[in-house]
């Protein structure tokens, strides 16, 4: 199965309408991750979420947390006075670094978990199981998503996350 189109570098993702912004990142040994963060400094207009929530704005942050043994990787929403608005989590068939493009990568698998306060929703289901049917995944991904998706949501029930755990703060 192909990768092309599921693959994402973090240099270039989810910046619609961010003109300007500061960009670093980070190789985090000892949770064998790593973090990237994105400090949003100008842009056309504030993007919003259908609930009308702001996620990106002036001096809002993006904190990319991409484990390299997990199949998942995290995105945190934070507001300019670096308090966490949403935890956004794609479901990944890997995650690494591209030595080529100088780029954190992971491989989508089409599945997400959104966490907003206690609140957790999986979003796009439909998309997993669309791009099984059209060959976009095999059934051993399929199934590899579902239950990564089973044991994320477990570990944000518990409050068990590793990720979420660790001191992130201090990289912005």
């Amino acid at each position: 199965v192909m990768l092309e189109d599921r693959r994402k570098y973090i240099n270039n993702t989810y910046l619609r309408d961010v003109s300007k912004y500061k960009h670093c990142f980070f190789e985090d040994k000892e949770n064998d991750c790593y973090i990237s963060v994105k400090n949003i400094l100008e842009l056309k207009e504030p993007f919003y979420t259908g609930s009308g929530v702001c996620l990106i704005d002036k001096n809002y942050y993006i904190v990319e947390i991409i484990p390299l043994r997990e199949n998942y990787c995290i995105r945190i929403f934070m507001n300019d006075k670096r308090n966490v608005i949403l935890y956004y989590f794609d479901i990944t068939f890997q995650n690494g670094f591209d030595n080529s493009k100088k780029s954190i990568y992971y491989d989508d698998l089409y599945l997400d978990v959104v966490r907003q306060g206690t609140n957790i929703k999986v979003l796009d289901e439909n998309e997993l199981i669309e791009a099984l049917e059209k060959g976009k995944i095999n059934k051993s991904e399929y199934e590899l998503a579902i239950t990564k998706k089973d044991e994320l949501i477990k570990s944000l029930k518990n409050n068990s996350n590793k990720y979420l755990n660790m001191d992130y703060l201090k990289y912005i």
